[in-house]
């Protein structure tokens, strides 16, 4: 048997038309061609040269090249769909995506907004308002324009209307015309649920399916807190569509979304008052970083409420008032609106997995193995529904990982260790790898470093020096662990952090490296360098 490579196929049509040519030579006994995977098998009888095979092919309009190796191919299945994705955000198309280019036919299921939590709900529409706020209160920070520029606030409901018109245009771009260029991907706008015997409910129809992937994301999880029911108010899935600006505005909840929106409305014009039961704000961020965040929320203007008991919730009068317990004193707080940003709850519910034996935990979430596979063999899942980290890039991973292992065996697994992720408020908060923490409880002596942003030159050029980074290294190895930033434009700084913990990189590996000056990111370099000497005592750009 010889295997070809073959380039230019578009179509069925390519693929039969490379066929004929070859089982047209004497010598060919039949030819299995590949047209997604590019991909031809020629079993031939006599003597036949691989020459003649390749030329052809050339003759019939394609490249072709002899391969040494078997690819990885999925042949598909005759009567059903090779894979089932229920889900249509960012996990569900990298499934879906993934799948096709392997040669799959599949089938996407969603019965909500294509594009999932992320663009419709998540990262797009509040980083655009972020933005947006930023770039209104950015004047206000400026001292040589403190005296002469007033800020006045925006038309929000101009704002939500903008805001609808981009995130259309993102829905056509990255959904919808990913669609039309991948022809083996079939969408269905409806609910889908799992029967048993490899069968699933589509809308009022069933469907057949060799494997699925679940990719059913999570929605806002609402506390248990006394006459909330009762009361006005928005979670994050509602709040980008909301018609007025907050005169003040309550917060249940202090991590991601509670800071980011929480800022937001702070800078657009809203007062603002944050409401935590934990100890502190961004309780899972270093200690160093979230307390120096909190200080610079409070002197921006943000009432925050840590450590508290809520007790209840009611509203009169068109006001919202929450009644908390304060070390060990009753406080009532009123506000003219709510948000509620306290966690997430995932999507599993109803879509039939006991018919098919998936497990779930006590929370709800599928429980999934290093390959994304989870109690059914046949049955996958990835993004928010599987508990891990709730972040739109590490579902995509996971989805495409999930569907190749589906389609091929499990020879594919996910690697958490050095996905970053980022609080958008300003300054940032973005963090790689282990914290301090972490990295004694699994048995590494530590050692680490802080270095104020007010000693890299550009943060202070900037008006920018309001923010620190933190080190923490292996202090036998001297390789790094984990670094943690809080700066403007810290998620994209921390990119550049990404690199040392994936490929475990030393002290003396950044310490060696050359960076553009001056810039936020040299930040990184500095760092590094008060491991060996003082910083403060080292002149622009020295090594």
């Amino acid at each position: 048997m010889v295997k070809l490579k073959i380039k230019g196929m578009t179509c069925e049509h390519c693929a039969l038309t490379v066929k004929k040519a070859l089982e047209s030579l004497k010598g060919v006994k039949e030819a299995k061609v590949y047209f997604p995977q590019g991909y031809a098998e020629v079993y031939t009888q006599g003597e036949i040269t691989t020459d003649t095979l390749i030329q052809a092919v050339r003759q019939a309009g394609y490249d072709v090249e002899l391969l040494e190796e078997t690819p990885e191919v999925y042949v598909p299945k005759e009567g059903v769909y090779d894979l089932l994705v229920l889900g249509g955000g960012s996990a569900g198309f990298a499934a879906a995506i993934r799948a096709s280019e392997l040669g799959a036919k599949v089938l996407v299921v969603e019965d909500r907004v294509i594009g999932g939590t992320c663009l419709n709900r998540g990262c797009v529409p509040s980083k655009y308002l972020i933005d947006l706020a930023n770039t209104l209160y950015t004047p206000k920070k400026n001292p040589l324009l403190k005296e002469s520029i007033e800020v006045k606030g925006v038309n929000i409901k101009r704002v939500v209307e903008f805001k609808e018109e981009l995130l259309k245009e993102l829905r056509k771009e990255k959904y919808w015309d990913v669609l039309e260029a991948y022809p083996g991907i079939e969408y269905k706008d409806c609910r889908g649920k799992f029967l048993q015997g490899g069968k699933a409910q589509v809308g009022k129809g069933e469907v057949e399916f060799h494997k699925a992937v679940i990719t059913t994301g999570s929605s806002p999880g609402i506390p248990p807190i006394k006459n909330l029911y009762k009361v006005r108010y928005y979670t994050s899935d509602d709040i980008f569509n909301i018609d007025h600006l907050p005169e003040h505005l309550l917060v249940i909840g202090a991590g991601a979304v509670g800071l980011e929106l929480g800022q937001a409305f702070l800078r657009l014009g809203s007062k603002v008052t944050l409401i935590e039961v934990l100890p502190d704000i961004a309780f899972g961020e270093e200690p160093e970083l979230r307390s120096r965040l909190r200080e610079l929320l409070e002197k921006e203007g943000m009432n925050i409420l840590t450590g508290v008991e809520i007790q209840e919730a009611h509203e009169s009068d068109g006001k919202i008032a929450v009644k908390v317990l304060k070390d060990g004193k009753e406080l009532l707080i009123e506000g003219s609106d709510l948000l509620v940003a306290t966690g997430r709850t995932p999507n599993t519910k109803d879509i039939g997995l006991e018919s098919v034996g998936v497990k779930t935990n006590s929370r709800g979430f599928i429980e999934v193995d290093e390959h994304m596979q989870t109690s059914n063999p046949k049955i996958y899942a990835a993004g928010d529904c599987i508990d891990k980290l709730m972040l739109v890039t590490v579902a995509a991973v996971e989805g495409s990982i999930a569907a190749q292992n589906a389609l091929l065996g499990n020879k594919k697994k996910m690697d958490y260790g050095s996905v970053p992720h980022a609080i958008f408020t300003e300054p940032e908060l973005a963090s790689v790898g282990l914290k301090e923490k972490e990295a004694k409880e699994r048995g590494y002596r530590v050692d680490t470093r802080i270095l104020e942003f007010s000693k890299v030159p550009r943060a202070i050029l900037g008006f920018k020096s309001e923010g620190l980074i933190k080190m923490v290294v292996d202090a036998d190895e001297e390789r790094v662990l984990g670094v943690h930033i809080l700066s403007s434009h810290a998620a994209e700084i921390i990119h550049k952090a990404v690199l040392l913990i994936k490929y475990g990189l030393k002290l003396e590996d950044i310490i060696e490296s050359v960076d553009v000056y001056p810039t936020l990111s040299e930040s990184i370099k500095l760092c590094a360098q008060s491991f060996k000497k003082d910083v403060s005592k080292l002149s622009c750009c020295a090594g």
